[in-house]
């Protein structure tokens, strides 16, 4: 006959399993007691411990990161544009747009879209230009700016520089809030930053996180000679913000949002900057001459592999080495040779070919630069004298002289240029296309509507809006304009008709 277990027994037991299991988790996790004290009026820290951390950091009292955040975030968010852009496609869609949030809508009757897009813009000048990304508002046919105060601008495309994907922008428009351009030579990996821009078609977002790393090429401008420098961030960065501002905690810009590394096209964790003194060699050129002149060494290069560095004699890989020099270029002509290894530009190291081609790529031809390299197992200093791409070292402007132009008179009409599958859907060779017409103005006194096509004006043929303008610069005010118009009617047949306009004389 078996004996009956007594409960109380066995649930003793359990309990006294219990503690003995408890101390040796506590025992194997190392948990110090120290680490679940409190002092008795509640704080986490004891006195002598609050003490110890005042003296090593005196003004930690006065320290307000949150303070310092919005204080931050304010002062550069009026600096901040909103960029809508529209672009007229024949058919078919383009996954490009789609990817950075734009949508696309039939146009009208025929088969075309317009494919309309969004992103942000830094003013750094009050009297209107912006700097935004080359992929915002690459080959757009428009593009709209608005201000954090709701004050929207027709925007003028001054010049772009898809080897950097840097673009700018001028609207008109006078003592306008600016951002401040820091130096992005200064940033370092771990520290704080936040990301402005209108991610998502929200306007005047504001995400912090820190820098994650420098001198990122994610190869998405092309390779070859494109240069892929960028800041890499935890920041939340998403379609929209392309163009915005990355700001350190002094309220500087240091970079210009660009990219994500995504595999579903929105943030995934880590976003990737222009850097903002790259920005600023190419927007000075811009406004310069038009396009950049970007220096150039006349060499490749590649990275420096333990082997390599074992080859050269290098204590580790450091550097940029030289594989090939092309003659009668900058660095022939100042003395690189192949199998050389350049460690600074300028007293700047450079370790990675990207490094190299950015630091350099902030020059112009004509300019001279300091470069140390490795040869021959000790480093030498020379001077280079950097050359265009074609070798030459003469800065020329590709900028037409700009002409004084005369005051257009205010017709309240605005017009646009068709395509050429426009013309053919009305039959002609050439006209503007009247997109709204003013209230109360003199095109609206004369019957001009929305939708009219003006192919003539004084029996003269008119092509283009540049055309129109130009037909109408030698006209005064009181001056009658004789323009020819067509447009659609029922069974979609063509209405030409005479129509006369009066110039203002206010």
């Amino acid at each position: 006959m078996k004996q009956q277990k007594n409960p109380l027994a066995l649930i003793a037991g359990l309990i006294t399993i219990g503690i003995v299991i408890g101390v040796v988790m506590t025992s194997n996790f190392q948990i110090h007691s120290k680490a679940d004290a409190r002092p008795q009026d509640g704080s986490i820290y004891t006195e002598a411990e609050i003490k110890t951390v005042q003296n090593t950091n005196p003004t930690i009292g006065d320290f307000n990161p949150n303070k310092l955040f919005v204080d931050k975030a304010h002062s550069v968010l009026p600096a901040i544009v909103s960029i809508y852009t529209t672009k007229i496609v024949e058919g078919g869609r383009n996954p490009f747009f789609e990817f950075f949030g734009q949508r696309q809508m039939p146009n009208d009757e025929n088969h075309n879209f317009r494919q309309q897009g969004s992103g942000s813009g830094i003013i750094i000048s009050k009297d209107g230009y912006v700097l935004t990304n080359n992929h915002v508002v690459e080959d757009m046919d428009e593009i709209k700016v608005q201000l954090l105060d709701n004050r929207e601008f027709e925007a003028e495309l001054i010049g772009r520089d898809p080897k950097t994907d840097i673009a700018l922008l001028k609207i008109t428009a006078d003592e306008l809030p600016i951002a401040v351009l820091g130096n992005s030579d200064n940033v370092q990996i771990g520290e704080w930053v936040m990301a402005i821009g209108n991610p998502l078609n929200l306007r005047s977002t504001v995400t912090a996180g820190i820098v994650s790393a420098i001198g990122r090429n994610v190869s998405i401008l092309g390779g070859g000679d494109a240069i892929e420098n960028f800041i890499q961030t935890d920041a939340a960065i998403n379609p929209g913000n392309s163009g915005g501002a990355l700001i350190n905690l002094n309220g500087e810009v240091i970079g210009v949002n660009s990219a994500i590394a995504t595999r579903t096209n929105y943030y995934m964790g880590y976003g990737f900057a222009v850097p903002i003194n790259i920005a600023k060699s190419v927007i000075d050129d811009l406004m310069k001459y038009g396009e950049v002149k970007r220096g150039y060494l006349g060499v490749y290069i590649g990275e420096v592999t333990p082997v390599v560095a074992k080859g050269v004699g290098l204590d580790k890989p450091r550097g940029v080495y030289i594989s090939s020099v092309i003659e009668d270029r900058a660095a022939d002509k100042a003395g690189i040779k192949e199998g050389d290894v350049i460690l600074k530009i300028n007293d700047i190291e450079v370790n990675q070919p990207n490094e190299l081609q950015a630091r350099v790529g902030t020059y112009n031809p004509g300019e001279e630069i300091n470069v140390e390299l490795w040869r021959d197992g000790k480093s030498k200093k020379i001077t280079v004298v950097l050359q265009s791409r074609d070798g030459e070292t003469k800065l020329t402007s590709n900028k037409e002289e700009e002409k004084p132009k005369k005051e257009l008179p205010n017709l309240g009409l605005n017009l646009k240029n068709l395509n050429k599958t426009d013309l053919d859907r009305i039959d002609l060779d050439g006209g503007v296309l009247v997109s709204s017409v003013d209230r109360y103005s003199a095109a609206a006194d004369a019957g001009i509507r929305p939708g009219d096509v003006i192919f003539q004006l004084d029996k003269d043929n008119v092509s283009n809006v540049d055309d129109f303008n130009s037909s109408i610069e030698d006209h005064k005010k009181g001056d009658v304009l004789r323009l020819k118009i067509r447009n659609k009617i029922e069974n979609d047949e063509n209405l030409d008709r005479l129509v006369f306009l009066e110039i203002p004389s206010k």
